[in-house]
């Protein structure tokens, strides 16, 4: 009944049965709705996968609408809400694998006890036989050794054909009953890896058929195999994101470095700038040194000559001053006056 309601609810609408007045008052459900089915949005729901099965879920809570299903896939927000609805379902197939996992491991431990097929204990009269076929089975090697140094050949081996029969006879005591071997290696079980179903090893073909087409085992190959893309969906996404970053910081350190390398090129220019200006300066003040030696050596040139002619004259004054007094002194007429 609530899969035929749930059906109807999508071909009809849910408001199918309501009258005039209580359409009114209802409010329709839009796909982004709380009371939507994430999963049933994107892919699936897992409650959807195994009804009338022995893992059956029970109905979904939420609404499943092919209408509204529909109207997600057209909305322009479809690929912004794909991604939190496939979170939603990863949730839920992740916990149903956790514990189909636990069932296989307890499944494949039940297994490995059941194959080990205990050998039945000897009863004290099948001891006793076995007892007294090992002794005749000696004493029949005795004689045969005998008659073989005696070179009775057909007597030896008339008695070995009694020592074959014995051994059978021993065998077939010791071992368990052949057709209970037969059965057991016939019914023989193994395991089913992706539903957990216990199965009969080397089935008929169409049994084993049956099992891989039904209900339970598609659900659980669906399960794993979203489980599967979705995390090397991930996995990709994140490897992606890894090597955008890594490229990212290599595209900022390859900018720093260039724009370290022309920082460097600006400053040594401006160096190179401040050399030349700091060269063209030594140079004026060097020319202004020069210019103002020259100026120097101008005026005390001047007053170096003035100053050795003054003393030049001075010297011939003086030396004809001496002079005028050594002919006054010679002169007649001084002596005489005095």
């Amino acid at each position: 009944m609530d899969a035929q309601r749930a059906l109807l609810d999508e071909l009809m609408g849910a408001a199918r049965n309501m009258t005039e007045d209580e359409r009114k008052s209802y409010r329709e459900i839009k796909w982004d709705d709380r009371e939507v089915c994430g999963p049933y949005m994107v892919r699936f729901c897992p409650h959807d996968l195994f009804v009338n099965t022995k893992s059956n879920l029970g109905p979904c809570e939420k609404v499943h609408d092919l209408k509204l299903k529909e109207s997600f896939e057209q909305s322009p927000r479809h690929d912004a809400f794909v991604p939190r609805f496939e979170a939603d379902l990863a949730q839920f197939c992740e916990k149903l694998v956790t514990d189909l996992d636990k069932k296989v491991r307890r499944g494949r431990d039940r297994l490995a006890q059941e194959l080990e097929v205990p050998t039945p204990p000897l009863s004290s009269e099948q001891s006793e036989q076995l007892s007294l076929i090992e002794e005749k089975i000696k004493k029949l090697l005795e004689q045969i050794e005998e008659l073989g140094e005696a070179g009775k050949v057909d007597e030896a081996e008339a008695l070995m054909r009694k020592v074959d029969g014995l051994n059978a006879e021993k065998t077939s005591i010791i071992q368990p009953n052949s057709k209970i071997t037969a059965l057991i290696q016939e019914k023989k079980m193994e395991l089913c890896e992706i539903c957990s179903s216990i199965l009969v090893a080397n089935d008929a073909a169409d049994r084993a058929q049956s099992h891989v087409a039904g209900k339970q085992h598609i659900g659980y190959s669906m399960i794993r195999d979203f489980l599967s893309d979705y995390k090397a969906a991930k996995e990709k996404a994140r490897e992606e994101a890894r090597l955008a970053r890594e490229k990212e910081d290599e595209e900022r350190r390859r900018k720093r470095e260039e724009m370290e390398k022309s920082r460097e090129k600006r400053e040594q220019s401006r160096e190179r700038v401040r050399d030349q200006e700091r060269e063209k300066s030594r140079d004026r003040d060097r020319d202004r040194d020069r210019e103002n030696d020259r100026s120097h050596d101008r005026r005390g040139n001047r007053h170096v000559g003035y100053r050795n002619g003054r003393e030049n004259y001075d010297r011939e004054r003086q030396r004809d001053r001496r002079g005028r007094d050594r002919s006054r002194s010679r002169s007649p007429i001084r002596r005489d006056r005095r």
